[in-house]
């Protein structure tokens, strides 16, 4: 009789399974990717787009069997950089000329340069006419003023 019972229980595919993993992922860490892309990509039409291909993504399958908070940002800023347009490069030339004095607004511009932009250390340097170790130093700034705010 038991194995009757067991017989008429319809069983879950593996890919429903996959799809139910991948539904958690979203409902956990959803907002903070869509933060993360929206920040990269200020467009919101764009941004959901990006954030559901990053859902549907086979790289995300790797994060349902441990899923760490670190793994879905670097993934989503992944993704987000990916599909940017080249047009947006244009964006950094116009930021360069952007001269302050100050030591936080010029932080702030390195990290957005390199974390939205996904500019390196050497092109921040070469834009913003600054040596590599300032564009350290200026992160360095930037952690600094985030951990006092």
């Amino acid at each position: 009789m038991w194995a009757l019972k067991q017989a008429n229980k319809p069983s879950i595919s593996q890919e429903a399974l996959i799809f139910m993993d991948k539904i958690a992922l979203y409902d956990r860490y959803g907002s903070i990717a869509y933060g993360i892309i929206l920040h990269v990509i200020p467009e919101p039409e764009l941004a959901q787009k990006v954030l559901v291909d990053l859902f549907m993504s086979p790289q995300i399958q790797a994060c349902t069997e441990i899923p760490t908070t670190g793994e879905i940002i670097r993934l989503a800023r992944a993704k987000a950089l990916a599909s940017k347009t080249v047009s947006n490069n244009s964006s950094l030339a116009s930021t360069a000329l952007i001269a302050t004095n100050d030591t936080t607004d010029l932080a702030k511009l390195v990290f957005n340069l390199s974390f939205c932009q996904g500019c390196s250390t050497d092109i921040i340097a070469e834009k913003l006419n600054l040596s590599p170790t300032n564009v350290l130093k200026a992160f360095y700034t930037y952690f600094k003023y985030l951990r006092s705010s």
